[in-house]
């Protein structure tokens, strides 16, 4: 009997090890939806770190609507899509989905909504988020171009 209980207990830790799924779930972050279209508006520029703060080192810029499949693809690992701005499994938003990581690992997931602004891509932590000609320019702290 003792055998078998361990055996069940070994099978269950490795099916939890094999998952490998974020178990964040998304979010709607109206303030940060808001900062970003008025910094469209208005002009200037903000650290993204400053409008998104949090224990994140990167973030990982999805544009939606996007498959589950599609996600996985671009994250490179599984993830479970669920919450606002989601159905079955896929982002179905027209917005920006943002995946906030630290060190590989998804910490928080934010839905933009119906603002696509910023441009697909994973980015440092220390990036600037840059309005240009009414558009928003996501550049590294020196003023170039980010992304990885």
């Amino acid at each position: 009997m003792r055998l078998i209980l361990s055996l069940l207990a070994l099978l269950a830790l490795l099916a939890g090890c094999g998952a490998n799924t974020s178990g964040v779930t998304v979010e709607f972050d109206v303030e940060l939806e808001t900062a970003i279209v008025e910094l469209a508006r208005t002009g200037g520029s903000r650290p993204l770190k400053e409008l998104a703060p949090g224990d994140w080192t990167s973030v990982h810029v999805l544009i939606g609507p996007a498959t589950g499949d599609a996600i996985e693809k671009k994250l490179g690992r599984p993830v479970e899509i669920t919450g606002d701005g989601t159905y079955d499994g896929d982002y179905i938003q027209d917005g920006d989905l943002l995946v906030f990581q630290r060190d590989g690992e998804i910490v928080r997931m934010v839905s933009l909504g119906q603002v696509g602004a910023l441009a697909e891509g994973e980015y440092r932590a220390d990036v600037t988020l840059r309005e240009q000609d009414g558009t928003i320019k996501i550049v590294d702290p020196d003023g170039r171009p980010a992304g990885r």
